[in-house]
């Protein structure tokens, strides 16, 4: 039944359309054969014979009847494969459905109905990518807008860099220059407590006022010397020697000369401690000692000559206690100063304004064995 439906249908849709136009043209042509016999037995009656004509309009429509016939039976041959391709193009979609979308029991749905559950599904699908699409376009104008922002960022990164570069060298000038100026002053104050007038006329109380003054200028050049090499330099830390360790003793009563020469001695791989006053040096006596001793000189109580003394009483009176390298740290570095340090015990002096690669050669030179350094 649903073949014949089929077939009604190619047959209204495919056939007859192709059809009529050639059964209109086999009339026409009819009509054209009889018109041309009319005009000839009217032109020649005697020699017309009906008979004749008669039998010449049939044999006309049969031929056209035969031409019909053949047209028509090519035809349903056409359409018979046609048909056949379109059974087998449906018998593949059935069994590609019975391979992917197995029926329950009872489930018995028309192939029209499967057809459509499968263009849902493949609208689904393509709802589904679309989806993503946005999604992945939405996703790459957030990370443009990102990439963006992280410009921004790196520009002003780059700005405030150049910014603190500039301040940077703005603020060495600026070190420069006040060192340039503290130098004349610290020359100019030497004069002073070398001159005569000052031994005649001074008293004990003013010079001594005058050398702790010379002393604290030359604990603030050393600090302007440290700023202007840290400014101008790399930031990264040089690298230590040797991993071995050699103990030293800071003796200052300035916080911030002590801080910085620990740190110059102690990126050198050295084990630093401090002391602020003579009475703390003393104290660590008593524990593991030192190697190396940098005293200050001028310190408020018990400054570094008088320290010095205690330092070498208390090691004479203990035989087997090691004898600790002193160096005196002083502006004030005169034949008669340098007189009064080795009478005290010292064995070496660093005259101040002092830059840290001096620190440091004076180390090596009093420190040659010492793992933590080698050599110069």
């Amino acid at each position: 039944m649903q073949d014949d439906i089929r077939l009604d249908r190619i047959w209204s849709r495919l056939v007859w359309p192709i059809l009529w136009p050639v059964l209109l043209a086999q009339a026409t042509l009819v009509v054209l054969c009889l018109v041309v016999g009319v005009m000839l037995w009217s032109m020649m009656p005697s020699h017309a014979s009906w008979g004749a004509t008669f039998w010449l309009l049939l044999a006309l429509l049969l031929g056209s009847s035969l031409n019909v016939a053949v047209f028509l039976t090519l035809l349903r041959q056409r359409l018979r494969g046609i048909q056949r391709e379109v059974n087998d193009a449906l018998a593949g979609i059935e069994a590609w459905l019975a391979r992917h979308h197995r029926p329950q029991p009872g489930d018995k749905q028309p192939l029209p109905r499967r057809l459509a559950i499968i263009s849902e599904t493949c609208e689904a699908l393509l709802a589904g990518w679309q989806c993503d699409l946005e999604e992945s376009r939405a996703a790459e104008r957030r990370l443009a807008g990102d990439l963006q922002a992280r410009r921004g960022q790196i520009e002003r990164l780059e700005a405030g860099r150049v910014r603190a570069r500039e301040e940077s060298r703005l603020k060495s000038g600026y070190l420069a220059h006040l060192q340039q100026s503290l130098a004349p002053l610290m020359s100019s104050l030497s004069e002073v407590l070398e001159s005569d007038a000052l031994r005649q006329c001074g008293s004990d109380r003013d010079h001594a006022a005058l050398l702790a003054l010379r002393e604290r200028l030359a604990d603030a050049v050393v600090l302007l010397e440290n700023l202007g090499e840290s400014t101008g330099t790399s930031a990264a830390p040089p690298q230590p020697l040797s991993s071995g360790k050699g103990r030293v003793l800071i003796v200052d009563d300035g916080p911030v000369n002590l801080t910085l020469a620990r740190q110059v001695l102690e990126r050198q791989g050295l084990d630093v401690e401090t002391a602020t006053s003579g009475e703390e040096a003393l104290s660590r006596l008593d524990g593991v000692p030192f190697d190396l001793v940098l005293m200050d000189i001028f310190m408020p109580g018990m400054d570094g000559v008088e320290t010095s003394r205690h330092w070498r009483d208390r090691e004479a009176d203990g035989p087997a206690r090691q004898r600790s390298i002193l160096v005196a740290l002083t502006a004030n570095a005169s034949d008669e100063d340098r007189r009064r340090f080795r009478q005290a015990g010292m064995d070496d002096y660093l005259a101040k304004p002092y830059r840290p690669q001096a620190l440091v050669d004076l180390v090596r030179r009093w420190l040659p064995a010492s793992p933590a350094l080698g050599p110069a």
